[in-house]
């Protein structure tokens, strides 16, 4: 027995929801178990439900992950987060960081906005010492609400614009929905910059567990001179307050300046010993011009107290600029024929090929050089090594474990300017040609890679792909609300029992169904459904159409109170290690001020004015 597609589809609906808000299973397995009932109970016809696999909101967004990937690797990331953000710190507003997402939003999609922001966004979290939790839910907010301020905002925009076209009636102009979008725009971030930051969760465990409970690594960098911070004091260059590190001593031509005194200014060739946590060595790092140092193992190479035959002055350590692509955690065993040798004599890069960057040793704070830390059963070594290092001495009966680290590879700052010329060529692209977003977006993936801004292996570890999966799937959930007539039930049924209260009361009526219905379905199809009716309606009344449908299209990106009300809202829940009740905590106050202030602002824009 076949039961009512319209039927199923509501049971599926609810189910979604109950799923979503258990929180026990991730939420693109979720989607795609309803999207598989629907089609087995034939509410979607099996077309329609893949069509969100090849939609091109899919493609741009993991072409996207490739192009903020592309400008990781080359370290231009640091600079369009100077460029947008300045350099946050303790107490710098929210709604100060949030401005410029919202801006830029207003004239590129939103999706690939927060694509491009979210690595910035994590980066900024670990400098400010906050859990990403506080920052990614208002990253995604303020990008949708900044597309309501402009028609090129986002695509919703746009499929009302076709629909008032294709009724034979004016579009809207660039600049029509500023009104209302650009005040809300206003209201909305200083919500989150006040209110929501005390809502939004702290998951400290996604600032490094190491940080509640210390993995602290003693490193070892050298100052060379393309690095910035040369002639910088310590203070100045924030080596001093980056947060889990400590800068305990420099070594400067055989003498030894510990503590660090914060006016103290950087010099070429010094040797900055740090120690710290292990995902802040990792960034340390990263920094141009600081370079690990090689421990020399063979006695007929230059000692610290040795002479440079080019500059005749003493060398404290010589430059191993990285040479892997990826960092690597060793722990030593006990058979280990490392044990009781010095890093110096153990002499790694020979017999390992790879070299030691950095050395923890649990329960023990090591203070004394890299070179001369004589190793332990248990120490974990931080190393640099080639692609095929796990493989080669994963079995080795010389470490307990051997494990790769993600996001270590090291930074191609010479490639950084090309990168941002692909990422602006990118913006440009498709804020120029908003039809062509998916082939402009893979266009310049693919440039990141011919270029050699980003390793192929690399490009493929970018692209998140449970989020490509949930969008894709949310797709076709909404397909299936869509074509069973489920949302038209739901909207017909709701807005025909307001009829007689009136204009207003049916404006109302559009913005809530409107904003209720976007946190189920895509925003385009609730827009969709809710124009078109929405143009039925004034003509029933004989109101003017313009209102209501400036009112659908506004608040059809009104979809803050669930993960899957906003494609950027799912984009950040993984990353922001989100809970559905955390979207409903901060979403639905945020919900409730846009409908109000649409209701209020629109009639004072566009006027309700009888038509016959």
């Amino acid at each position: 027995m076949m039961i009512d597609p319209l039927v199923l589809t509501l049971v599926v609906l609810g189910g979604i929801l109950v799923a979503l808000a258990w929180d026990r299973i991730s939420a693109e397995i979720v989607m795609l178990a309803a999207l598989l009932v629907l089609v087995a109970g034939g509410a979607v016809g099996v077309k329609d439900a893949l069509a969100g696999f090849a939609n091109e909101a899919v493609l741009t967004i993991g072409a996207l992950f490739v192009v903020g990937a592309g400008l990781q690797s080359t370290g231009a990331i640091e600079y369009l987060s100077r460029l947008l953000l300045g350099r946050p710190k303790q107490g710098t507003s929210y709604a100060r960081m949030l401005a410029p997402v919202a801006g830029l939003s207003a004239f590129m999609n939103n999706t690939p906005l927060v694509a491009f922001m979210l690595p910035i966004f994590v980066n900024v979290a670990k400098k400010l010492r906050v859990s990403p939790s506080k920052l990614l839910i208002p990253l995604s907010y303020a990008a949708v609400l900044g597309g309501t301020c402009t028609l090129i905002g986002t695509s919703t925009n746009l499929v009302t614009d076709g629909i008032l076209r294709r009724a034979g009636m004016d579009g809207l102009r660039m600049f029509d929905l500023t009104w209302i979008g650009l005040p809300i725009t206003i209201v909305g971030l200083a919500y989150l910059g006040g209110i929501a930051s005390r809502l939004l969760p702290n998951r400290e465990d996604l600032l490094e567990y190491a940080e509640a409970h210390p993995r602290e690594y003693t490193v070892e960098l050298i100052v060379r001179p393309q690095c910035p911070l040369v002639g910088v004091s310590i203070r100045r260059s924030g080596l001093r307050d980056m947060p889990g590190l400590y800068l305990y001593a420099i070594e400067r031509k055989g003498e030894r300046l510990s503590p660090v005194e914060p006016q103290e200014k950087i010099e070429v060739e010094d040797l900055l010993c740090f120690s710290g946590v292990l995902s802040h060595v990792v960034d340390l790092q990263k920094i141009r011009g600081l370079d690990p140092v090689e421990h020399y193992g063979d006695e007929r190479r230059p000692e610290a107290d040795s002479f440079d035959s080019m500059e005749g002055v003493p060398v404290a350590a010589r430059a191993a600029p990285r040479q892997g692509r990826q960092l690597y955690e060793v722990v030593i065993s006990p058979r280990s024929p490392l044990n009781g040798r010095s890093v110096k004599e153990a002499d790694f890069r020979a017999r390992y090929q790879a070299s030691i960057m950095a050395v923890h040793r649990s329960g023990q704070k090591l203070s004394q050089k890299i070179g001369q830390i004589v190793l332990q059963p248990g120490d974990t070594l931080l190393v640099d090594a080639g692609e095929d290092f796990l493989r080669r001495w994963r079995n080795s009966p010389d470490f307990i474990l051997v494990s790769g680290l993600d996001d270590s590879a090291p930074i191609a700052h010479h490639r950084a300017w090309l990168a941002m010329g692909i990422f602006l060529a990118v913006v440009i692209g498709m804020t120029a040609a908003t039809k062509y977003a998916a082939i402009v977006a893979l266009a310049g993936a693919a440039l990141m890679i011919v270029t050699g801004c980003l390793p192929t292996a690399q490009a493929h570890r970018s692209v998140e792909l449970s989020v490509l999966l949930l969008v894709a799937a949310a797709l076709g959930v909404g397909a299936a609300l869509d074509s069973s007539g489920a949302a038209e039930w739901i909207a017909t049924g709701v807005v025909g029992a307001f009829e007689p209260l009136g204009p207003i009361a049916v404006l109302a009526v559009f913005v809530v169904l409107t904003g209720l219905l976007t946190e189920l379905l895509s925003n385009n199809a609730t827009a969709a459904v809710m124009a078109v009716l929405a143009l039925a309606t004034a003509e029933k009344m004989g109101i003017a159409p313009q209102p209501l449908v400036i009112a659908v299209t506004l608040t059809a990106s009104y979809g803050f109170a669930t993960p899957i009300g906003y494609q950027t809202n799912l984009m950040v829940l993984n990353p922001g290690g989100y809970k559905f009740s955390d979207y409903l905590k901060v979403g639905i106050p945020l919900d409730l001020i846009c409908w109000a202030l649409t209701i209020a602002l629109v009639p004072l824009v566009w006027p309700l004015s009888v038509t016959r």
